[in-house]
């Protein structure tokens, strides 16, 4: 049978695709069928991190997904990713929603947060946020 390819598409979109055979004039068009693009990454951070200490020990994070036109699929969970600023240790924590609370942590210490959206992949970290604990 024939076949081809078609480059350049954009990945969970769904297009509508028809053939037609051409001689010396084009002939009748076939039924449609739909065809969806696989998902890929978000191709765009999660807007407007905010966050504030919770406790001497906890923080809490809130944030808005990324724009639409860049989910490129469905978003399943969110990658938290939280530095001490003093000592450069990283923790990586996951959650669905778009808010978390971020326990385990040392008191009036400073964190950088930085937060990415996953559909099959992950995507754009966003811009850090710091927030520092309360004290004891």
């Amino acid at each position: 049978g024939l076949q081809t390819t078609i480059n350049r598409l954009h990945p969970y979109y769904t297009y509508e695709c028809r053939v037609a055979a051409h001689t010396t004039r084009e002939g009748v068009l076939s039924r449609p069928i739909n065809i969806t693009t696989d998902q890929d990454a978000p191709s765009a951070a999660p807007e407007n991190i905010r966050g504030h200490a919770s406790g001497s020990t906890s923080i809490y994070l809130y944030w808005s997904p990324p724009p639409l036109q860049h989910h490129n699929g469905i978003i399943s969970r969110y990658y938290i990713y939280v530095t001490e600023v003093i000592t450069s240790t990283e923790t990586e924590h996951t959650t669905t929603g778009l808010q978390t609370t971020i326990n385990r942590l040392h008191p009036y210490y400073t964190y950088e947060c930085r937060v990415a959206a996953y559909t099959t992949r992950e995507g754009v970290l966003s811009r850090p946020v710091n927030i520092t604990t309360n004290q004891d």
